[in-house]
């Protein structure tokens, strides 16, 4: 309130009557009231804030997981196909390692065959 009347006192000294020092100061105080935030409004804003930075950062824990989850699940998948593709390349590797042997077993007979006629 001493600012209040300090400013009215400054309008009457450069030249306004009080009424008009106090008619200025009374539109200013209500566009102030009317507009401006006070201390209870920032308080109250300040607290939806938390709250919605809160309810935020629960959906985002909430999404992260989900994510998490499907990430895990696409890894397990490409594990299971690429030991399948493992298992199907050991097996045919197998498959023709045995018939390469059998192939060499029979050449070697042959052979043995040959060189016992030779004899």
């Amino acid at each position: 309130m001493i600012g209040a009347l300090q400013y009215t006192k400054d309008l009457e000294a450069s030249g306004f009557t009080k009424d008009q020092a106090n008619m200025l100061l009374k539109f200013q105080m209500e566009v102030m009231e009317s507009k401006f935030a006070t201390k209870q409004d920032i308080q109250l804003s300040a607290l939806g804030l938390r709250s919605d930075m809160k309810e935020m950062e629960l959906r985002l824990r909430s999404d992260m997981k989900e994510m998490e989850s499907g990430i895990r699940s696409d890894m397990k998948e490409q594990f299971n196909f690429l030991n399948h593709k493992i298992e199907s390349t050991a097996d045919k590797l197998t498959i023709r390692l045995t018939r390469n042997m059998v192939v060499l077993a029979g050449f070697m007979s042959g052979t043995l065959v040959m060189v016992q006629k030779f004899l």
